[in-house]
């Protein structure tokens, strides 16, 4: 028997922006017969239209996180609806809207609390690896499995998407045949054959309503490519960031321009973050911090163990900075229907993966206040869209003004206003636009310029777009540096090295100033390679993957660490951490391993290596040698001399050397010296840890 309610022309719809719930209470009476029963459900209507996802007709762009089941102090899923409501609290906090359980399925509890907080599921079955019909035990198990799942969760209004598990291979055909099952059971939900099946190379299922992945396949590397970073083995250089000169306009349009159904990316991000051994105190349930033990007393044999902090700090900053790179490529995509973040929090399996900003107990690391994360995670995201972060004082700053609107309604009635300020908060110009921005959109604002020769020498400017009334802002750093010479090296009385020889020996043993950038390749074994970002989800694990493939093991290191304060830096400005302006320096870098120095000696740009390897490696760092002094550059600037940031630097460190702060503390002999640049130091052996969607034959 069936009743049919009439919910009335006011009837409330469940969305992101209004979870609404009905109560339904139905009652059995009769002789000697009572029995009740409670529900709790929505009215909503999740699809997908054209490549984007629609929520009640309104265009929803999914900005999710992936969960994994972390629960440090329990070792299992939490059971109650408190603890779920307070996680997907934190995650709204920072513009999430929706999860993705990565191959699981999450408790009653969890779908009851999600319905409450406007959160988009999407479950899937617990499973990484082949699937076919001949493998009839698993077959039938997860067969079985996602009916039940089905008959259990499928009337809370979260749960709207559907997935068979993880990086699945094997007969696409069988995968087919299992998700037509479950639509026949519920059509209430949008279901997909799985998450990044193939790794993307085979493009979506026919009959899959969506399409989570990392590519589209075809020719052109990045342009299939829908999200900004990779590991090594997975990418050249490790995908689009790492790989591109840095700007605001990179986009994936190219990859949904090839595709007819909503495209999700799969796994955005993975920038790895040192840990933070202040965590360790939390571990007061059933899990220990084993992991974090192992990593400190690394640090403290390599006799780094007072600069973790730093290390934190540095890498954290520069991640933070990553995630925001690759987040507004999505947004900047005509047509893209979302990305699933790996991840907002960190995951201490594999090896152990420090990429969240969030710590494994979904509490802050203390990088970023939710309300900054939201300038550029939210439902509402202006966007500048410029070629480029650094100019010269001569150009004037121009690019596209866009707003991604994906919140309840049109934005009228208002303006987007822009200031560009300097690091006084001084306003150099600013400018505004009255507003009408559609629904579900990203649309075009206009187009700034702003006359940057009121700058009168090098300097980090901040770019400020607001929207009037609201919380919507956006912020965005610049660059600007004089286009007048560096200055000359000789009028300086430096001598500019290229080559450990006697005349480099003699002048210092003569007591000059010699500023040496030393041939990267002659010193391949002693150094490691230039990463701009920093290291993809834990070195350990790709670097077995890339040699077990064959393929380029990644640099493995974290970003830069360096006195922002220190006279070096005196004309070139910098944070503490790598930002976009280092870019032609880190690539054309070879950093140099300094293990065989004090425990105390610290260069004056250090680059931070990983929890596996642990080296104490020199970006650029400084000796007495006999009565000279000695200023080593690790990257070579020549080969970036287009770029007014490498012009600026290499003048910084020109006037740094005929500085009278030119005093390096720090003496080596010249057979020391040479000791160092010839000997490579024996390293721990790094274990091989593999990943299960590489595990085949």
């Amino acid at each position: 028997m069936s009743i049919a309610i009439p919910m009335g022309a006011d009837m409330l719809l469940w969305s992101e922006f209004d979870p609404a719930l009905y109560r339904l209470t139905a009652t059995l009476e009769g002789k000697g017969i009572y029995d009740r029963e409670r529900m709790v459900f929505g009215v909503r209507e999740f699809a997908a239209q054209g490549t984007q996802f629609t929520i009640n007709g309104l265009t929803t762009f999914l900005r999710g996180k992936h969960d994994a089941c972390v629960f440090p102090l329990t070792g299992h899923t939490a059971m109650d609806v408190e603890t779920w409501t307070d996680y997907f609290r934190t995650a709204r906090a920072y513009g999430i809207n929706h999860y993705r359980f990565h191959s699981w399925c999450p408790p009653k509890a969890c779908f009851e609390a999600a319905d409450r907080e406007g959160i988009y599921l999407q479950p899937e079955l617990s499973f990484w690896g082949s699937l076919q019909k001949g493998d009839s035990l698993l077959y039938d198990f997860l067969l079985r499995e996602g009916i039940e799942i089905q008959k259990q969760y499928s009337n809370h209004a979260s749960f709207v998407m559907f997935a068979i598990g993880n990086e699945l291979w094997g007969e696409q055909e069988d995968m087919k045949e299992m998700i037509a099952a479950f639509r026949k059971i519920d059509q209430r939900h949008l279901y997909a054959t799985g998450s990044n099946n193939f790794l993307g190379y085979m493009g979506p299922a026919e009959g899959d309503d969506y399409f989570t992945t990392c590519r589209v396949p075809g020719e052109n590397i990045y342009a299939n490519h829908t999200r900004g970073s990779f590991s090594f083995v997975d990418a050249e250089e490790g995908g689009y960031i790492n790989h591109t000169y840095p700007n605001s306009e990179m986009n994936f349009r190219t990859a949904v321009e090839q595709c007819s159904i909503p495209i999700i990316s799969h796994e955005t991000g993975q920038f790895q973050i040192y840990p933070d051994y202040r965590e360790m105190e939390k571990y007061t349930g059933v899990l220990k911090p084993r992991n974090f033990d192992v990593f400190r007393k690394r640090l403290e044999e390599a006799g780094m163990a007072g600069q973790a902090h730093d290390f934190f700090l540095a890498s954290g900053k520069w991640a933070v900075e990553l995630y925001r790179a690759d987040i507004e490529m999505a947004l900047r995509t005509q047509g893209l229907a979302g990305f699933q973040l790996l991840d907002l929090q960190d995951y201490p399996g594999q090896g152990s993966a420090f990429v969240g900003v969030l710590d494994a107990f979904m509490e802050s690391k203390g990088l970023i206040t939710p309300e900054e994360w939201r300038y550029f995670c939210s439902e509402v995201v202006p966007l500048f869209v410029a070629p480029k972060f650094c100019y010269t004082d001569n150009e004037t700053l121009s690019g596209a003004v866009e707003i991604a609107n994906y919140s309840s309604g049109p934005i009228t009635d208002t303006s987007l206003n822009w200031t560009l300020t300097d690091p006084d908060g001084t306003v150099l110009d600013t400018g505004s636009w009255e507003l009408y921005i559609p629904q579900g959109t990203l649309a075009s604002v206009g187009d700034l310029f702003s006359d940057l020769s009121v700058v009168h020498h090098a300097t980090k400017l901040m770019l400020t777009l607001e929207i009037a009334g609201t919380s919507w802002r956006n912020q965005y750093p610049l660059w600007i540096y004089p286009q007048s010479a560096c200055g000359n090296d000789t009028e300086k009385g430096i001598h500019i090295a290229h080559r450990l020889d006697n005349d480099m020996i003699t002048r210092l043993n003569e007591g000059e100033k010699v500023l040496w950038f030393p041939s990267l390749e002659n010193y391949k074994e002693v150094t490691v390679g230039g990463l701009f970002q920093t290291d993809y989800w834990n070195y350990r694990m790709f670097r077995s993957i890339a040699e077990w493939a064959h393929k380029p093991v990644s640099p493995g290191t974290l970003g830069l660490l360096m006195d922002p304060g220190h006279p070096v830096f005196r004309t070139f400005p910098t944070d503490m951490h790598t930002n976009w302006q280092w870019y032609p320096m880190v690539k054309q870098s070879r950093p140099l391993i300094l293990d065989r120095l004090p425990a105390g000696y610290r260069p004056l740009i250090q680059v931070i290596d990983n929890v596996e390897r642990n080296h104490k490696l020199g970006f650029l760092f400084e000796f007495r040698i006999g009565a000279g002094r000695l200023l080593i550059c690790m990257s070579d600037l020549a080969a970036v001399n287009e770029y007014p940031e490498a012009r600026q630097l290499y003048g910084a460190l020109l006037d740094y050397v005929a500085s009278a702060d030119f005093r390096p503390q720090w003496e080596l002999s010249v057979a020391e010296l040479e000791e160092l640049f010839a000997s490579p130091m024996e390293v721990n052996e790094i274990h091989s840890l593999g990943n299960i969607s590489y595990e085949q034959d």
